[in-house]
């Protein structure tokens, strides 16, 4: 189904365990009718409030995830870009590390952070959105199996991350955009934080295995 309007889709892009394996997230701008292509100078704008939050302490990004670049791309209603425009990149030289300080906290690549983007509908398609953050060093209870309320310590850095999109000159407004049914279009108005440590497989793929084996 098409998406019920034209918008833009920010995303962070990275490497971790020293660039052998990826990682991206991303989040869907509302743009205004006047401004909604892409530039250079859109993404610019947007690197320093991305680099801030990526490397809060108080985030807790593991350090071996790296952020190279963030890019934003317009999205036509189809989910193409539309004819004759393309996306915009700004490149970090060098990257940015996440800002955890570590000590034994180690997540496998494919365990992610769901963060939710709540908007004004409490129901039904388009209500809530979402983004998987890369692995953090946060413990696992091992009574409950899950990390706890994480939004005492990372609502911060992520709400003034999204006031900075939000007030960045001719970028637009972070929101959900869905295609179930007819589409929907919501601005994003807070943000939920859940217990459990999610699972994002393809963080993984690229890892080369290696196998050993005994005799039996």
């Amino acid at each position: 189904m098409p998406y019920p309007e034209r918008h833009k889709l920010l995303t962070v892009i990275g490497t971790t365990f020293n660039g052998v394996e990826q990682f991206s997230f991303s989040l869907r701008i509302i743009p205004d009718v006047a401004h909604l292509t892409v530039d250079q100078a859109q993404v610019d704008a947007l690197a320093a409030a991305t680099s801030t939050m990526f490397h809060d302490a108080n985030l807790a990004i593991c350090p071996w995830n790296k952020m190279t670049a963030i890019k934003l791309a317009p999205i036509g209603t189809d989910g193409l870009y539309p004819p004759g425009e393309d996306a915009v990149e700004h490149n970090y030289a060098p990257a940015i590390l996440g800002g955890a300080v570590v000590g034994t906290i180690i997540w496998p690549p494919q365990c992610a952070y769901s963060v939710g983007l709540k908007t004004a509908a409490d129901r039904g398609p388009g209500h809530i959105g979402r983004f998987y953050l890369p692995t953090m060093a946060y413990n696992v209870n091992t009574s409950t199996g899950g990390v706890g309320d994480l939004s005492v310590s990372i609502s911060a850095p992520l709400t003034t991350w999204i006031h900075a999109i939000n007030a960045t000159a001719n970028v637009g407004t972070v929101g959900v955009i869905g295609k179930v049914g007819s589409g929907s279009s919501r601005v994003a108005t807070g943000l939920r934080f859940g217990s459990i440590v999610d699972t994002q497989r393809r963080r993984r793929r690229q890892l080369p295995e290696v196998y050993t084996s005994t005799a039996l």
